[in-house]
């Protein structure tokens, strides 16, 4: 099938196998966010409640951020702007012309890494995304992106980002209270691509072991974007909440799984990190949710 994959692309045909992702059912409930023993923005824990939604088995890939781009024409925020930040030996930096196109290090990827996770993408790009894979299923776009501004609209069926509680919920295994460290295990080795067994770069999604709901990466690989704005403090001021989105304005949107070039902090499930919305770099990358 993955030789078939390649074949497509030789012949310049978009293959529609990899283009749409593939999506688990996660069924909604209760379940406890944040952690007690966490960073200070983990706390307090609190009991939050979930609808029913679909999130994508794995991170979205080259191959699928390629058939946007050629079916649309869209240019990123990299392409438009001063490039992105990547990894050599001089340690995280900013080079222009780098973009999706390219890895962590700036190299431009084959067609052979298609099934890498898409990388030097921003909040908004993941977002543009979202809305072409709402077009092609007819769906309703959450994203409504303006010249200068933007409105979004959680209550439409379409694609987007999850939320961090949704995003947390899944990684959990859909399960009432974390059990596990990471998202599938205690262990790291077997389910995530981090700092100690990556070799300082992504890897394929899917390879290291999934977790309970037989979703993969989400600890390791590469960050993944969440909807909600950051707010150090948002948990103490949302106690019980039924499908929390986060703070209505910020200056940050979450981040949240830690990446490659992390160390096993980073990649615990309730972990939260932040970046402008327009940041890019070669460890960043986002997976995609849709309600029921």
């Amino acid at each position: 099938m993955k030789n078939a994959f390649f074949a497509l692309l030789a012949l310049g045909c978009t293959p529609t196998l990899n283009s749409q992702p593939d999506m688990i059912f996660v069924k909604g409930g209760s379940f406890f966010l944040g952690d007690t023993t966490g960073d200070a923005d983990e706390k307090p824990v609190h009991r939050v409640f979930i609808d029913d939604f679909f999130i994508a088995k794995t991170e979205t890939t080259l191959a699928q951020f390629r058939a946007f781009v050629e079916a649309t024409g869209y240019q990123t925020d990299a392409e438009l702007g001063e490039g992105s930040y990547l990894w050599d030996s001089l340690g995280w930096h900013k080079r222009e012309g780098v973009c999706w196109r390219h890895s962590e290090t700036g190299n431009l990827r084959s067609p052979e890494q298609g099934d890498y996770p898409v990388l030097h993408v921003s909040w908004k790009d993941a977002g543009h995304f979202c809305n072409w894979l709402s077009e092609r299923a007819g769906l309703q776009k959450v994203y409504d992106f303006q010249e200068d501004s933007f409105k979004i609209d959680l209550t439409a069926n379409g694609y987007r980002l999850p939320t961090e509680a949704e995003w947390e919920y899944a990684a959990a295994g859909g399960k009432p209270v974390k059990k596990e460290k990471y998202a599938g295990s205690g262990a790291l080795n077997p389910l995530a691509w981090y700092s100690g067994n990556a070799s300082r770069h992504p890897h394929a999604v899917g390879l290291k072991n999934p977790n309970a709901l037989g979703l993969y990466d989400l600890s390791g690989n590469v960050w993944e974007w969440c909807h909600d704005w950051y707010d150090k403090g948002y948990y103490a001021k949302s106690r019980e909440v039924k499908n929390p989105s986060g703070p209505i304005s910020g200056e940050t949107r979450v981040l949240r799984g830690g990446a490659w070039n992390n160390s096993g902090k980073h990649l615990r499930i309730a972990n939260r990190s932040n970046r402008y919305p327009d940041f890019r770099d070669g460890s960043v990358g986002f997976r995609v949710l849709r309600r029921k």
